[in-house]
This record gives structure tokens, sequence and C-alpha cells, in this order.
């Protein structure tokens, strides 16, 4: 709220330094400096930011604009703390650590790698250091292995600050899917969707389905989505019948209601109809 009120007062201040400059007959060049200096420098506004938010419960919500951005979960368990998600960088993991612990001393005891991406994964070597964790399903383990170096690529040619990481392997790799915080936390793979090997993540009393890259309001980037069994494994999602409320998305806004699903199954049925429309006969 403070931060709205900040916003709307300085949209307000060049209506009042138009309305003095015209009664004191300012010169337009004068004017202009006034202007320019009324709200925060460029580089205040464009800094990226990564801030911790409560969600639901002991979830809370990571919005990270670093590089592309992004949005994922914390989950403060009884006894430890679960990650979901490694951020891009070890710098942006250490910048997760240090909001935790304006939450909680509790440990931080596992980081989900919910994805091959840098996005969700960049951030191990610094959460292997303090000794967390790293855990991910195999499918995801393994992609990561054959092409951490193209993934790292792809991300450097919209963003050339992005630095060359070297790969990190999760730490521990199950071979299907797994539960952590007692049952808390379920995390499961279904097929080919936005990679290969991106996974969903659910919180069963919170009702919460962490879709990561997954789903979106936005079609997004889909330089390594499978686009033939994407929709199937969205269709898959469904026949699953978990109680959902709540879907987070990785990326634009992060919080949807279930209706998200059919909404982004349809945006991929639109772009495998446009896609059918451009291909050569």
């Amino acid at each position: 709220m403070v931060l709205a009120h900040n916003v709307d007062k300085l949209g307000e201040l060049p209506t009042a330094l138009f309305r003095v400059a015209g009664k004191m007959k300012i010169p337009l060049a004068v004017f202009l400096v006034l202007l320019l200096n009324t709200g925060p420098s460029r580089a205040a506004v464009d800094a990226p930011t990564l801030q911790l938010l409560r969600l639901k419960g002991p979830i809370y919500l990571v919005e990270d604009s670093h590089y592309v951005a992004t949005n994922s979960l914390v989950y403060v368990g009884p006894s430890s703390v679960t990650v979901i998600g490694a951020t891009w960088t070890p710098e942006t993991a250490q910048i997760l650590a240090s909001r935790i612990r304006t939450l909680t001393s509790l440990p931080i005891r596992e980081v989900i790698d919910t994805s091959p991406d840098p996005e969700w994964s960049g951030g191990n070597a610094y959460w292997k250091r303090i000794g967390a964790k790293i855990v991910a399903i195999k499918v995801t383990y393994d992609f990561l292995q054959r092409h951490w170096a193209e993934a790292v690529a792809a991300v450097q040619r919209n963003n050339p600050s992005y630095p060359n990481l070297p790969l990190v392997l999760p730490t521990v790799s199950y071979t299907g899917d797994f539960r952590l915080q007692q049952g808390r936390i379920l995390a499961f793979y279904l097929g080919p969707s936005h990679t290969a090997a991106d996974i969903f993540v659910y919180f069963p009393k919170e009702k919460l389905l962490d879709a990561g890259s997954i789903l979106k309001e936005n079609l997004g980037n889909m330089a390594r989505a499978d686009v033939e069994e994407y929709p199937n494994t969205l269709r898959k999602l469904k026949t699953l019948n978990l109680p959902i409320d709540t879907i987070i998305s990785g990326h634009w806004s992060a919080v949807h209601g279930p209706e998200l699903i059919d909404h982004y199954l349809e945006l991929l049925k639109l772009n495998a109809q446009g896609q059918r429309k451009v291909a050569p006969e």
C-alpha cells in the first residue's frame, strides 16, 4: 500500500509543476529539468529486486525481477524450510536466503529444482554451499546434465549479463514423484511441457499448485517446448482431479485460479492452429 501511495504521489507531481510553471512563467528548459528530477533515478527504477510475500499459511511467494521476472515459492515447515525453485544464480539464491532469514531461523533443508531452465536451477551452487539438499526428479536431473550449457546460452541471447555458470547438479535425484515436509509437499512429473523435464509441485492442505513455467497467462517462450505433448500433459493434470484453489505461475502475474489450465490449453490450441496455417504444403 505504501508503494502504491508513493506512485500515486509521483504521478501528481508533474501536473503540479505544470501549474506552478505557468503561474511563475518558468522557461520550458528549466521546467523540464524540474520535471525530470521529480521521480526516482533510472538506476533505482531498473535495479532488480527480489521480495518475499506471505501467500497462504506457511507458503510465501518469491517475486524476482532479475533477468526475466519470475515467481516461485518458499515453504516454512514445522522444523525446516523448503525452497521451490533454486532461483537464477548463486547471488539471487543468497538474496532469497537473506529474505528467508528475516522470517525464520529454521534451517533451509531442501531446494527443489522444478525445471532444467536456469531460473529454477541456476542458484544450485549457493544452496549446496550452505548444506541444503538440492532435490529433483530424475528426468529433470538428466536434462540438466545434458543441456545446461545450451540453456545458459539461450538466456544470454536476451540477457547478456547472465553469467557463464558451471553446472551444479541436484544432490538428490528421485526416480519418480516425491514428498517433502512429512507429505505436505508433493512434487510430480506428468510429461513434456515447457521443456521435456518441468515438474509440478502441489501443496495438499493449501490446495495450491506451483506450475512454474508450465502454466502462464501468456504463451511465453516455446523454444524448448514439446508442442505435441504439452496439451496431453495438461490433460493428465486435469484427470488427477486434484483439489486446487490456487495456481502459481512462474512468469507474468503469479496468482491464478484453476481455470488457468484451460486457459493455457486454449493458448496451445491457437498456437498450433497458427503453425498449421504457416506450414508449407
